[in-house]
């Protein structure tokens, strides 16, 4: 392979280019809709406004502050709790 076959023009680079930034606003477009709110209706993930012991949604690891879920739609309490329900790592 010469030194020239190496070469990048930019033609090449700008397409490249091009195509990654689509891919990553395709990617973020896609990813605010679902960080936006659940799917679940409440009743079918038994939510409740009220935490379940020491559990509820402001330690969870599907809630999004201030008001929504990953899992649940619609608007969450803080302080409820669901079936979804997991704790946020540490």
């Amino acid at each position: 392979m010469s030194e020239k076959d190496k070469m990048i023009t930019r033609r090449d680079a700008l397409k490249n280019i091009a195509v990654v930034v689509g891919a990553v606003a395709t990617t973020t477009v896609m990813g605010a809709g679902v960080a936006d709110a659940g799917t679940m209706p409440k009743a079918a993930m038994q939510y409740q406004d009220t935490p379940k012991g020491k559990a509820q949604c402001s330690i969870c690891a599907q809630f999004i502050a201030p008001h929504s879920c990953k899992v649940v739609a619609g608007n969450i309490s803080p302080n409820g709790w669901c079936i979804a329900f997991a704790p946020k790592s540490a």
